[in-house]
């Protein structure tokens, strides 16, 4: 038992470690607020430091604004989360929800991407979503074993 404790530890400090190494987001997008876009997307790079795309957003006025979303490094979500260079295609109609710019500018830190099919996807900068619930999943196997006497 104390080994799993050992593992889930080792497993926690892994998960958190790039988030830690990874500069400070809260430079640039206001982390403690949270914005809602919806739009089509024009162009999607799947790259480091930051994937990013760029969507058009029709204002209240009708008028066309163009937005720079960024999420988490594109290699990562690559390798762990499975992401393909063409997950996000132009002309895609997505709703982004994520933290805005400090200084006002049309930028996004995106926490979550939903399709307009309902689909919704994470890869937003740090995993949150995804550790939360990687974690979660080691704690029910965790206890499934133990109630059922595994070791």
């Amino acid at each position: 038992m104390r080994m799993k404790s050992i593992h889930l530890a080792t497993l926690a400090v892994l998960l958190t470690a790039p988030a830690q190494a990874h500069h400070n987001s809260g430079t640039t997008y206001d982390l403690s607020a949270s914005i809602t876009i919806e739009g089509t997307v024009r162009e999607f790079h799947l790259i480091s430091p930051h994937a990013r795309m760029y969507v058009t957003v029709v204002d209240a006025n009708g008028e066309s604004q163009e937005w720079l979303a960024e999420g988490a490094n594109g290699g990562a979500l690559r390798r762990r989360l499975g992401w393909a260079v063409d997950e996000l295609k132009p002309g895609d109609r997505i709703t982004i929800t994520g933290a805005p710019s400090r200084d006002g500018s049309r930028r996004v830190e995106w926490r979550v991407i939903r399709r307009a099919d309902g689909t919704q996807l994470g890869g937003g900068n740090g995993f949150p979503q995804e550790q939360q619930e990687l974690l979660q999943r080691l704690e029910q196997q965790r206890r499934s074993q133990s109630s059922s006497g595994k070791k």
